[in-house]
C-alpha cells in the first residue's frame, strides 16, 4: 500500500517539477518560439479569466446593494 503512494508522487513530482522541459535542444529557435507562444497564449486567458471573475464579482455586490 505504501509503495503505490509513493509511486504516485515521485510521478506527480516529475510531471510538475518544471513547466519547461528540461531535455530539449533550447539552441533551435522553433522550440523557443513554440514556448515563448505557448506561456503568451496560457498567460492572455488566465489574465482575461481573472478579469471575468472580477468583473462578475463586481456586478455581484452592486446587485445586492441595489435591492437594499
Amino acid at each position: 500500500m505504501f509503495g503505490e503512494i509513493e509511486f504516485v508522487c515521485a510521478a506527480l513530482k516529475r510531471s510538475v517539477a518544471s513547466m519547461l522541459p528540461w531535455d530539449i535542444p533550447w539552441y533551435d529557435p522553433s522550440h523557443a518560439v513554440f514556448f515563448a507562444a505557448l506561456y503568451g497564449v496560457l498567460t492572455v486567458i488566465g489574465l482575461g479569466l481573472a478579469g471575468a471573475v472580477v468583473m462578475t464579482l463586481k456586478r455581484l455586490k452592486e446587485g445586492e446593494n441595489q435591492r437594499r
